[in-house]
């Protein structure tokens, strides 16, 4: 081998060793580029802010179209509820459907980037946060808009339709932000991650069983604290649960106390009734397969 031969091989080494290896956090243009199965938070939004591009290019379109099914749905369903008629009901619907579809893809893009982050519990916080801030200021005034300046055009609702929906859809917001994020992780609704990256045919067929892991999570957390006897925590949980759902929807309904109370006791009730279904199909699981001889 000549030496200039050698110096060319030893020179391929370095090159190929850097193939493999991940681009920096901060470096790579996409996040889905960064092969560590793990990023701290802190990364996560300093690569965004150097590359936000990646959020137009990862453009989630699988939670856009699910968004705007399940928002136009639920726009659908309060209205003819408060006895809107059918013209102020398919505007709403509209108007959502439109909305939703532009900004869900790009909140979407936003909830795969912290996929990823590390600690979870910061990345949840932050997703349920700020993404039900942002859309809903907007949504708000898109609907405020519509109806304040264009009503001779798009009709207006007439029985304070908007603002029920308004308060339910925070509620509804911070929820799915958590739920899409717990998607992700797991691999659902991925878009421009490559092998990650299934259809949304199998998207859909893993769904159902996602939504029933989802609505076990705090159940299961309060049982396990239970059984530890670590009864402050369990507590803790259930109260900030019901706290949590009668704070947004009392708030947003305009400081409305009723509300705030009434939904309080609507989520304890349910998180009881959810954690002591969940604890008897436990206890029932577990005698079946000690009967079959099958490990716990």
């Amino acid at each position: 081998m000549s030496p200039l031969d050698t110096i060319e091989s030893e020179l391929a080494l370095p090159m190929t060793l850097s193939d493999e290896l991940h681009h920096s956090v901060a470096d790579a243009d996409d996040l889905e580029e960064v092969w560590d199965k793990e990023i701290a938070v802190a990364d996560v939004f300093r690569n965004l802010g150097r590359h936000p591009i990646q959020l137009i290019t990862r453009w989630n379109w699988k939670s856009a179209v699910l968004a705007a099914i399940v928002r136009s749905s639920f726009y659908f369903t309060v209205y003819k509820a408060s006895k809107e008629s059918w013209a102020v009901t398919l505007t709403a619907v509209g108007v959502e459907l439109a909305f939703r579809f532009l900004t869900t893809g790009v909140a979407g893009a936003v909830v795969q980037s912290f996929r990823r982050a590390t600690p979870e519990w910061a990345a949840t916080v932050i997703i349920s946060i700020s993404l039900p801030t942002i859309t809903h200021l907007i949504e708000y005034f898109t609907h405020f808009v519509q109806e304040k300046y264009y009503s001779d055009i798009f009709a207006a609702s007439e029985n304070s339709a908007r603002q029920k929906t308004f308060a339910i859809s925070v509620l509804f917001s911070v929820v799915s932000a958590m739920f899409n994020l717990y998607l992700m992780r797991r691999g659902v609704l991925l878009v421009g991650a490559g092998e990650e990256t299934q259809t949304l045919r199998n998207d859909f067929k893993r769904i159902p069983f996602m939504i029933s892991e989802f609505i076990k999570i705090l159940p299961l957390m309060i049982i396990r604290f239970i059984r530890e006897k670590r009864f402050v925590l369990a507590f803790a949980i259930f109260f900030a649960f019901g706290f949590s759902v009668g704070t947004i929807l009392g708030i947003f309904r305009g400081f409305d106390w009723n509300w705030f109370r009434w939904s309080a006791y609507g989520a304890w009730g349910t998180l009881l009734a959810v954690t002591i279904i969940t604890r008897i199909v436990m206890y029932f699981r577990k005698r079946y397969r000690l009967r079959k001889g099958l490990p716990e």
